[in-house]
């Protein structure tokens, strides 16, 4: 990692760049931070920098060294952040720096760089590391990736970070035409990389898009999980446009810490208002829900549920972060559905759905769609088909059985 020019922590104002267009400034003052529209991005009526910031005039004052939660949520987490914040040598508490020293090429189409920065411009992959050309993944030893990156060896962060940041390690890429997360698993959480492989090809019979994504190998044999981005779009041409996303967390205007601190409920109702097809969006939301209950994910938080914007309309991404975590010790689901967070029953969706606004026809159909799509699972689950260990397979298989009972009938 290269230290970055100017020195991030001196910084006083940034640009925020929106689809291309200089939109906003975010500026340091002994108030704290502000986001201030510019008045020429105003009058040109461009969209909002996000759904929490209203086209306005009036500036909007965050305290201390907090940006507002759309922009602190555009941070990395777990050990990219903890390397990030070692390497620029600043608190946990200093998001503007953070923000600066993260790079250009945030998840959607907002960008944040210092001010005086070509940010108009910016190529959209040259802010991600950019893989030398090989002919495989096997010519490339991933450990050099990671130390490239700043991250370094997985193992010597081991046990510090909270169950969704520790569960995985991820590197965004820049790789042939293309924009990728390359993730790795980390010891505390082994075979995750084929765990959430093989969840996410099961969630490929879902009503519902789920991102591209493949296990590659480096020269070590150590396994990767190789995900396409859904926020970029490669034209005809070749042109790559980014695609404006919110999570959860950001559309709630939560911050990143809040991600388990908010209810399904809440979720469903902020991504049914903003959503085109807002009965759609709740279906396809309890679709991610019921899925993640039967696979026993309990890692389904605010930020792994998102909103994309395409063709001029906001409707829910595709799936991503699927893994079971049961079978790593972590058997309640991330959000609570009703006031629970376990013991969920049938009647425990109808009443999320009645709660939401979704009509119980909708809901049983969702409920016979997700058992029909996992119709099998435990059993392949049981012969192997995630190389878990006999402790870790014999927990998920028994935690997967009581729940399809749960649903049924």
């Amino acid at each position: 990692m290269t230290t970055p020019e100017p020195d991030v922590r001196r910084v006083r104002e940034a640009t925020v760049v929106k689809a291309g267009t200089v939109a906003a400034s975010l500026s340091r003052t002994s108030d704290g931070v502000v986001f201030r529209y510019e008045p020429s991005y105003l009058a040109a009526g461009g969209p909002p920098v996000a759904t929490t910031l209203p086209l306005t005039d009036e500036p909007v004052l965050t305290p201390g060294r907090s940006v507002p939660p759309f922009f602190a949520n555009l941070l990395p987490e777990g050990r990219r952040l903890t390397a990030l914040r070692r390497h620029v040598k600043t608190s946990a508490d200093d998001d503007m720096t953070l923000l600066l020293a993260s790079g250009a090429d945030p998840v959607g189409d907002v960008q944040v760089l210092p001010t005086g920065a070509d940010a108009a411009d910016a190529d959209p992959t040259a802010t991600a590391p950019a893989l030398d050309p090989v002919d495989s993944w096997a010519d490339l030893d991933f450990g050099d990736l990671l130390r490239r990156a700043g991250v370094g060896d997985p193992s010597s962060l081991a046990g510090v970070q909270d169950k969704a940041s520790g569960r995985m390690l991820t590197l965004p890429l820049a790789w042939r035409d293309r924009t990728v997360l390359l993730k790795f698993e980390v010891p505390e959480h082994p075979h995750v990389v084929e765990n959430e492989a093989w969840f996410l090809h099961r969630a490929r019979r879902l009503r519902h898009p789920v991102v591209r994504a493949e296990v590659v190998h480096d020269r070590t044999g150590r396994p990767g999980l190789l995900v396409t981005r859904f926020d970029r779009r490669v034209g005809t041409d070749g042109t790559l446009t980014r695609l404006a996303v919110e999570d959860g967390a950001q559309l709630l205007g939560r911050y990143p810490a809040d991600k388990y601190a908010v209810s399904t409920e809440e979720v469903a109702e902020r991504l049914a208002a903003v959503c085109g097809a807002p009965l759609v969006a709740l279906r396809q939301l309890l679709i991610q829900v019921v899925y993640a209950w039967l696979t026993g994910n309990g890692d389904l938080h605010a930020k792994n549920v998102s909103v994309l914007r395409a063709d001029g309309e906001w409707r829910t991404a595709p799936v991503y972060d699927v893994p079971a975590t049961v079978c790593y010790g972590d058997d309640t689901m991330a959000l609570p559905v009703g006031g629970r967070l376990d013991g969920l029953s049938r009647r425990s969706f109808l009443e999320l759905g009645s709660s939401v606004g979704l009509p119980a026809r909708a809901v049983g159909s969702v409920l016979d769609h997700v058992l029909g799509v996992t119709a099998g699972m435990v059993e392949e689950l049981a012969a192997g088909a995630v190389p878990l260990d006999q402790f870790r397979r014999t927990r998920l298989v028994r935690t997967l059985r009581h729940r399809r009972r749960s649903l049924e009938g």
